[in-house]
Parts: structure tokens; sequence; C-alpha cells
């Protein structure tokens, strides 16, 4: 047991804060077959034969914040460069063969990693298999196919960030509190850093991650781990491994963030609505702080929790300072994780009462011990969704890859309830005190014009 993150079954848009696994498989939990090819290759399947499709993902051990220096968006730019084709496949038909073929195709990018995936009737999984074998190590880099991909994604930062204010804001609070590690940069990159990436660049980058040795494949559905193999070995199994894994990151361990009483204000005539936020930078997640981080989790729904939750009730029902507020804890990270807290500002709520109003929950929650109704609500919350994500072939894939990416095997991922189930109220009341400081956070204030200083 070497890791102990939070996974977001985000993919189909689950709520769950966070997963917790360790231990031996759950009798109730999905089957789940894993093998290894001689080049590297690690392979899951999840046999669910409910439907005969198939979702068959390419995960690799690269995002942005492997990028390196001066190289920012590099790992997303794959995610675009990685349709363009190779000798065998023109550019733009991977995903118009998908398509013809009764598909859905598509790829995300995270700090952590990059994932592909293709979801299709059972029978046509050989040909997903050769296709994304093909693009693994054959792709084709040329200037010009980087010049047009490289607008694509100007672009695309345009619609993405430029153009929504509130994601200027979280990307420029981001900066400073992860300061000095990968996740200061924005996963899509910075613009001017954009614009310099060169087919030199890309070329280097693929040769290196894009590799066997540096990928999950993950399949679930109508299939089985004898099934899977042989098309593995066939498509897969013949593809040189680079031998070059990702460098060591940096993981902060003193949590402070400079000048943490000085918020992070963006002003936009854009803005329709003032909102306001606070980021903690939390430390790595471990097998020795996993207990800390499984109570965050139930913190978190202790204080967002829908209508019954601590910040609602105080600040939209009882003190009427916001119209929508909420708390999420994202640990889903090889290094740093965050807990953010935010809230819609009601039309006459300022920044400072907003934040008195927080301020007086979180002191709240590292000075009282939660109560045992709102202790089994968020414990209920927390399971109910992560079993609910197991209804969903997609999310099953997603989950157990995302898994793998970040050190956690296929067992620890089938025994989570046994942490959240162990989380008492007083554990609640450390997790607040232990990760709830002002220091290791930053505030940002979002508006569509100035406000006065209050003296």
């Amino acid at each position: 047991m070497t890791k102990w993150v939070l996974l977001l079954a985000s993919l189909i848009g689950l709520c769950a804060s966070a997963l917790w696994w360790h231990g031996k498989p759950s009798l109730d939990g999905p089957k789940v077959e894993t093998a290894k090819l001689a080049n590297g290759l690690e392979i899951i399947v999840l046999p669910d034969p409910r439907a005969d499709v198939v979702t068959h993902m390419v995960w690799y051990r690269v995002g942005s914040a492997d990028e390196p220096l001066g190289k920012s968006g590099i790992a997303h730019f794959f995610e675009h460069l990685m349709f363009r084709g190779t000798e065998k496949i023109a550019p733009g038909e991977f995903s118009k063969t998908v398509a013809r073929l009764g598909g859905q195709d598509n790829a995300f990018t995270s700090y952590d990693y990059t994932a592909y995936f293709q979801r299709i009737a059972r029978d046509k999984l050989p040909i997903m298999m050769q296709m994304e074998a093909e693009r693994m190590r054959a792709l084709i880099i040329n200037p010009d196919i980087v010049a047009v991909e490289r607008d694509v994604i100007l672009e695309e930062r345009s619609m993405r960030v430029d153009g929504r204010p509130s994601s200027l804001l979280s990307e420029q609070m981001r900066k400073r509190l992860h300061a000095g590690t990968g996740y200061a940069v924005p996963v899509i990159g910075w613009r001017d850093e954009i614009s310099a990436l060169n087919a030199a660049d890309a070329q280097s980058f693929y040769e290196r991650y894009y590799a066997p040795d540096n990928s999950v494949l993950v399949v679930a559905g109508a299939v089985t781990l004898a099934e899977v193999l042989p098309l593995a070995e066939t498509h897969y199994g013949g593809l040189k491994p680079s031998q070059a894994p990702r460098e060591p990151r940096r993981v902060a361990r003193d949590l402070r963030v400079a000048d943490f009483t000085k918020p992070q204000v963006r002003v936009d005539a854009r803005v329709r609505q003032d909102s306001w936020r606070r980021m903690y930078r939390l430390p790595q997640s471990t097998a020795q702080n996993r207990r800390l981080f499984a109570a965050a989790d139930v913190l978190a729904e202790v204080l967002d929790g829908g209508l019954t939750g601590r910040l609602y009730q105080a600040l939209v029902v009882e003190q009427k300072l916001a119209s929508g507020v909420g708390a999420y804890v994202d640990s889903a990270r090889l290094d740093n994780g965050e807990l953010m807290i935010y809230a819609s500002l009601a039309p006459t709520a300022s920044f400072d009462a907003i934040a008195k109003s927080v301020d007086a929950q979180i002191e709240r929650a590292k000075q009282t011990l939660p109560s045992e109704a709102e202790v089994a609500r968020a414990k209920m919350q927390l399971v109910s969704s992560a079993l609910f994500a197991r209804d969903s072939q997609q999310s099953m894939a997603d989950i157990f890859g995302r898994a793998a990416m970040l050190g956690l095997t296929p067992e620890e991922v089938l025994n989570w309830t046994r942490d959240i189930e162990a989380v008492t109220a007083e554990d609640v009341r450390l997790a607040a005190q232990k990760l709830l400081r002002i220091d290791h956070s930053l505030t940002g204030h979002l508006s569509g014009e100035t406000k006065p200083e209050t003296p």
C-alpha cells in the first residue's frame, strides 16, 4: 500500500467527493483481472456482461506537472496531436472511424496523466486496439501539423480560460497556492509558452512518454482477460518500451502560502454575480495519513452536504449572504491536493462578510464535534455515490485507470469503505484542525466592479 488518494468519478458527473481503498477484495465489488506484457504495458480488465459493448482506455503516466520548464501545455497538446494521424491513419480518421463503427471516443489531460478512450461494440475491440497501438509509437509529427494544432489550442485557451473570468481567477490562485511545483502551472498551459511549442519539443516528449512501459490499458465490458490478453499481445506486444519514466517531482512539505492574507482579486466587467472562494493546500496523501484524508472527505460533506450542510444553512438560510455555497476535497493527485470552499454572493453581501461567516464555520468545525447524524449522513453520501459509480461501465474504467495512474492496485480500489466507515467525529474535528489552516490557504474575490476596501 503505497498511495492513498481521492478519486473522482468525474467522467459521468458523479458527485462522490472521495473514495479511499485498501485491504482484500470486497465480495460485492466488480471482478478485476490484471496482466502485464513483456514490454511493460499493464492491463486491467473489468468484465461486465450486461451489454455487448466495451470501454477501451489507454492511460499514460504523464501530465502537465511533468512538462519541461518553459514548455507548459505540451501534455495537453498531445491530446490533440494524437488525433492527427499516422502512416496508416489519415488525419482526422481516428474519430471518424470510431463514429462509423457506432462508437464514441475522446481524451483528457490532468496534472498527472493523459488518457484516451473509446466506447464501442464488443466485436470492434480489435480495431480499437489496432488504431490505439498504431498512434502510441507511430504518430506523424511535423511542423505543419504542430502549427495547426497549436492554433487550435490557443483558441481553446481563449474560450475555456481567457473568456471566463472565473477560470482566470482560479489559474492565478493556483499559481500562488502551489508556487514552486508543477501544480502552479495550468494544465492547458500559459499562452506565451503554448505559442512557442514546436515539432522538436513534441517529438522529444512523444518518444519519451508515449510508450507501453509508461501506460496502462483498461478494458471494461463484455470481455474477460482471456479474450483481451491475446488481442493486447497482437497489437501492443510488439511496441518498443521507452525505458524513460517520469522524473521525480517536487512535493511541497512546507504548506504555507506566501502573502496568504492578501486575497487574489479579479475585477472583470463580464462578471454578473460576485463570488468568493478559498483554496487550502493539502499535504500529499500517503499510507501514513490515509485516516486523516478519509476524515477530510467526511468533513467536506459536513460543511457542504447540499441544503442540510453547515455552510448552506449559515450563509444562505440564516444570514442570507450567499445564493449558493459548497466545499470539496481534491486529493486525486500524485502530489499536493486541495480543499476548496466557495460562495456566490447575495446582492447586498460583501466579501468580508462571507469570509467572516465561513471562518466562523471553520472555527466551529475545529472546536466542536460534529453530531452523530452529520457524520452518518456524510458517510452515507460518500458510500452511496461510489456504489452508484459501479453501475457505469465507463465509470469503472475511469476509476480503475485513475487509480493505476496514482499508484493504487485494484485490490486497494475494491475496498474503499473501511476508511470512511472508520471515521469518527473526533477524526473530523482533527482534520479541520490540521488541514484548514489559514496560512496554508489563499482567498479569491471575483467581482464585476471594484469594491471599496474595508477600513
